[in-house]
């Protein structure tokens, strides 16, 4: 059977509350080839369809046709799109782009575990509002890739002033302007967080020098960012974000004519980390290297 998509986002949502289901919303642009890719492969996928029918009110939209409901909920450029919200219409999960079968699957998962996550740290933090509820509100959002509703947290929290939560919450914002090429953002957010938080007490330091090492790769500061990405590496080499840290090395690497280490570290991370996130990237980053287009340059 397939996906029973609803039209209507309003009646989805009042339907979602009378089943005490979540919605999945899924926005297309008519006539992108990746559109109807993504509609054959991922939910005409038995697994996706059976678990969308059973578990989620699921709606399509066309963006041009609720282009405020794609920014109010996804935000950015872009079309195709999806993100699950609770029936109050909070986004508790998001995910940008094409996704095959596997990676919607697990998508689904993460979205059902964050909405019990965000109820509640929403719940906690209306009890006992204060910096700490807000940031952990802001950090279970983050884990679901609701960013946007992560970013408005982080940024209340700084407005309540400074204090350690402050610092956390600038540490995370400069990760996610650097991550959508906002690069002087980044840099104030991590000039707040080390000067708030100089001992590291409230910040992770691995995560900073991961930020840093991606604001100078923006920057196409290659060697800078090697030089911090390194000594992250070998000052954290159990960090947690290890992975992504050798993804950001290799890149920068590559893009300094550094092939042959660019692809041991690019390999090394593909054999250690073989079901992280960043596999993908990691993939493509080794058959760009391996493979050239014949007027590739950098």
């Amino acid at each position: 059977m397939d996906i029973d998509w609803r039209k209507d986002y309003e009646s989805a949502r009042a339907e979602a509350r009378e089943k005490g289901r979540l919605i999945l919303l899924h926005f297309i642009l008519e006539g992108r080839p990746v559109c109807k890719t993504m509609a054959e492969e991922t939910f005409g996928h038995a697994e996706v369809a059976r678990a969308a029918r059973e578990k989620f009110v699921s709606v399509r939209v066309d963006v041009d046709a609720r282009p405020e409901l794609f920014e109010a909920t996804i935000g950015g450029r872009g079309g195709l799109a999806t993100c699950v919200l609770d029936g109050e219409g909070d986004v508790v999960s998001a995910l940008h782009g094409f996704a095959a079968p596997p990676a919607f699957l697990k998508f689904l998962e993460r979205a059902e575990t964050s909405a019990v996550a965000v109820k509640a740290a929403r719940d906690a933090a209306a009890k006992a509002p204060g910096a700490a509820t807000l940031r952990a509100l802001g950090e279970a959002y983050r884990a679901g890739d609701s960013l946007r509703r992560a970013e408005e947290c982080y940024r209340k929290v700084i407005d309540l002033g400074p204090g350690p939560d402050a610092a956390a919450s600038h540490e995370r914002l400069a990760r996610l302007r650097v991550m959508r090429g906002k690069n002087l953002e980044a840099r104030r957010h991590l000039e707040e967080a080390r000067r708030l938080d100089p001992d590291g007490k409230a910040t992770a330091l691995d995560r900073l020098l991961l930020t840093e090492g991606l604001a100078f790769a923006i920057e196409r500061k290659h060697q800078d960012a090697a030089r911090v990405l390194r000594d992250a590496l070998k000052r954290f080499p159990s960090s947690e974000e290890t992975d992504h840290l050798l993804y950001a090395l290799g890149f920068v690497l590559h893009q300094d004519a550094q092939d042959k280490a660019a692809l041991e570290i690019l390999e090394n991370a593909q054999a250690r980390f073989p079901q992280s996130s960043w596999i993908p990237a990691i993939k493509e980053q080794i058959d760009h290297i391996k493979n050239p287009q014949p007027d590739h340059t950098h």
